[in-house]
């Protein structure tokens, strides 16, 4: 049978084998690709990746290159609980006010459980190392494309299409500036453990360098989330490594080299914050450009120059300098909480948004305490548990709670909080399930980390403070809508959990004899497992390609082929009947005809399958006016203005008037 294994060709200067060097690259390609794909956000996307991850495993397996055997009982368990968690977002279909809705969030769980299966069974011991180069590749590439995105605009022709479109905060290619920041933060404590673990003098230089251009991209991004990811992180990987000094070394210069970029860039206003497109951005980008990578390479030489120094001296710093130093780092942490005055900061956060100056926007926001509406946004979610205290109101439900009773007119799909918003809409099973996830993965590292010594300590403890930092990361924004977060979260999750980091044979469940699993046993889950995973494809197949035919549908209305137009539309009715899109998309067709009883069918159909989505009143409500149905016009523009009554959409509408 064809195995990787046997493939021993080693790479001069740097011994790297065949093996080790496609692993690295396809980590590092795949991970660039869909954070590149604006964070793989959006549904296609989504849909395809799970295709292709689940794909890939039924694959991996038949060809012999993916296997279950020495599956721990942690990576079980984490795939308990993923699994658990999809079954428990399925079954909220049946309650959810949008079946579509509460569906697609099963396929995103689906997609991450496909990417837990895919790693785990694909990762071995001997080549977790390769898996994290090839992480921190892919965060190296992330930065240095939105940096250079911004030193030199115009360099990609795609960078106008992000999830979000403010163009003073540094957003691209993930198309959010949190998330943007919190993926690059989430490879520092990886980085630290290249620094502190890799023999190789240039890889080191490599990853030192690297941590200055990160945190410039945190700046750009005024992502204060970003920043505390990066700081649990660091403080995680210290605590948790036995090189502690060796850490300190490096964390020392990578903190000089950061401050020296931040120096350029805060004297750079117009680079920062705009007006962009202008000459004096383009000169200031390429000094930027030229003084950020000085920045980087003085973090370089002094971290070489230290540690060629404590070499030499052969200085041996007693383990209490190593704990001091974690003492130190979290001393710092509180001292600089209670010197921004925390009651203060927390009224501050609790406020509505406000807008900042644009002059000096993205300093100004980085060092506001102001929570930009989070405070009601989970406070929001908290009330729609509380309506819906035993089974939560569905999946995907969220956004049509808020407008409805949003304090504020703030249009928001999440309520960036990964905790919360799985207590609103999935209850306490949904909330806990959530927590198993995130605390129980840590834990899996925590005891892992503390249970190992050497270079495999330093390699778990900088998993474990990665995922840790996306764990806290994801209680604040949603970076569980951010397909490429969560992925790489996952993916040092089942790095942990699974075989790549056991180191105890004691914890085998699976062996290679089969002892505790009889043959015919192992034959009937394998079948099940099979049948399980081409439903789960198929289930990410159906909303793809119905949102396909709907965006034929739209191009044939562009081209005025309307038999085509309405033939795309049917066709995607009958791939996903219970969803409101295809019917939404009839009724605009016909209305556009001026087919006017039919659109009114259609749009009747679709507010049936998704009666709590304002949008669908108010078209309801002009087909009703085109229909002669004043009454029935002035009570869908009812029941829409009650469903989104903040809007700006519905100017001075008054309840029982249909004028304006």
């Amino acid at each position: 049978m064809f195995s990787l294994n046997r493939i021993r060709i080693a790479i001069p200067r740097f011994g790297i084998s065949a093996q080790a060097l496609l692993t690295t690259l396809v980590v590092a390609a795949a991970t660039f690709g869909i954070a590149y794909d604006n964070g793989s956000y959006f549904l296609p996307s989504r849909n395809t990746l799970a295709i292709a991850i689940w794909w890939t495993v039924i694959v991996g397996i038949v060809l012999g290159l993916l296997t279950a055997k020495n599956l721990p009982r942690a990576s079980l368990a984490v795939a308990g609980v993923l699994a658990a968690l999809a079954a428990w977002t399925f079954a909220s279909v049946f309650w959810a006010p949008s079946a579509e809705n509460a569906f697609n969030e099963f396929n995103r769980v689906s997609l991450f459980l496909g990417v837990f299966v895919l790693v785990v069974l694909a990762a071995k011991r001997h080549t977790i190392k390769w898996w994290c180069a090839g992480l921190e590749i892919a965060v190296a590439l992330i930065a240095l494309v939105a940096l250079i995105s911004r030193f030199f605009p115009g360099t990609f022709p795609d960078q106008g299409l992000a999830i979000l479109g403010v163009p003073n905060r540094l957003s691209f290619p993930l198309g959010y500036w949190n998330g943007l920041a919190i993926f690059v933060a989430l490879g520092i404590p990886l980085l630290l453990h290249t620094v502190v673990s890799n023999r190789n003098a240039v890889v080191r230089g490599l990853a030192i360098a690297l941590i200055p251009a990160i945190v410039s991209v945190m700046y750009l991004a005024s992502s204060r989330g970003g920043v505390g990811a990066a700081l649990i992180g660091i403080i995680a990987f210290v605590a948790l490594t036995d090189k502690r000094w060796s850490a300190g070394l490096a964390l020392l210069w990578a903190g000089l080299g950061s401050v020296a970029a931040i120096a350029v860039l805060v004297s750079r206003n117009e680079l920062v914050n705009g007006p962009f497109g202008t000459s004096l951005v383009e000169r200031q980008g390429r000094s930027a450009a030229i003084l950020v990578v000085l920045a980087c390479a003085l973090a370089v030489a002094g971290y070489a120059v230290s540690r060629v120094f404590t070499s030499r001296l052969n200085i041996q710093p007693n383990p209490w300098l190593g704990r001091g130093l974690v003492i130190s780092l979290v001393v710092v942490a509180f001292a600089g909480i209670v010197a921004s005055h925390p009651i203060a900061q927390f009224q501050e956060f609790k406020r509505s948004p406000e807008p900042i100056s644009s002059t000096d926007y993205v300093r100004s926001h980085l060092l506001s305490g102001r929570g930009s509406g989070r405070w009601q946004f989970w406070a929001s979610s908290i009330d729609q548990w509380e309506s819906h205290p035993v089974l939560g109101n569905g999946a995907g439900s969220y956004e049509s709670w808020w407008l409805k009773h949003a304090p504020f007119f703030f249009p928001v799909k999440d309520a960036h909080s990964l905790y919360l918003q799985s207590l609103g809409e999935l209850g306490v099973i949904g909330l806990l399930l959530t927590l198993g996830l995130t605390i129980g993965g840590t834990s899996i590292g925590v005891v892992r980390t503390l249970r190992n010594s050497g270079e495999e300590r330093v390699t778990l403890a900088a998993l474990t403070a990665s995922f840790a930092a996306f764990s806290v990361a994801a209680g604040i924004d949603w970076m569980w809508e951010l397909t490429v977060v969560t992925m790489f979260a996952l993916i040092l999750l089942a790095l942990l959990s699974g075989a790549a980091g056991n180191s105890r044979s004691s914890l085998k469940v699976v062996d290679e004899n089969g002892s505790r699993l009889g043959r015919r046993r192992r034959f009937g889950l394998g079948v099940t497992a099979l049948v399980g995973v081409w439903l789960l494809i198929c289930a990410q197949g159906v909303p793809l390609f119905a949102q396909l035919r709907i965006k034929d549908s739209e191009a044939a209305v562009n081209r005025g082929d309307t038999a085509a137009a309405i033939r795309a539309a049917m066709d995607a009715k009958n791939l996903q009947p219970w969803a409101s899109s295809p019917y939404l998309q009839l009724a605009l067709v016909y209305e556009k005809e001026g087919l006017i009883t039919e659109a009114h069918k259609s749009i009747k159909s679709a507010i049936k399958r998704d009666p709590q989505n304002w949008q669908l009143w108010y078209d309801a409500a002009k087909i009703e006016i085109g229909l002669g149905d004043a009454a029935g016009a002035q009570k869908s523009l009812g029941h829409a203005y009650s469903l989104n009554p903040k809007s700006t959409i519905f100017g001075a509408y008054k309840p029982g008037s249909l004028t304006k």
